[in-house]
């Protein structure tokens, strides 16, 4: 039976779940990786505090965030993905 599956993960700037600061994608296909993703996502305003707890883990900060599109004008590129 062929393995094929997408793997998504998400990062967040806090402890909310809408504060996504990046994702990473991974497409796998008969078991083999054949593509992989990844960008930046600029939480939105009210989710958009880095804590020092999420930065250590991911290594990500505000600065880094700056010029990045929103989720909502990211998800068709996850969606394509």
């Amino acid at each position: 039976m062929p393995l094929d599956f997408t793997a998504i993960d998400f990062e967040t700037a806090n402890a909310s779940n809408a504060s996504a600061c990046s994702v990473g994608l991974v497409k796998v296909r008969d078991g083999r990786v054949v593509d992989r993703a990844g960008w930046l996502i600029k939480p939105p305003l009210g989710h958009d505090s880095f804590t020092e707890w999420n930065t250590r883990i991911h290594g990500i900060m505000a600065v880094d965030v700056e010029d990045a599109l929103l989720w909502s004008e990211q998800l068709p590129d996850l969606l394509e993905f």
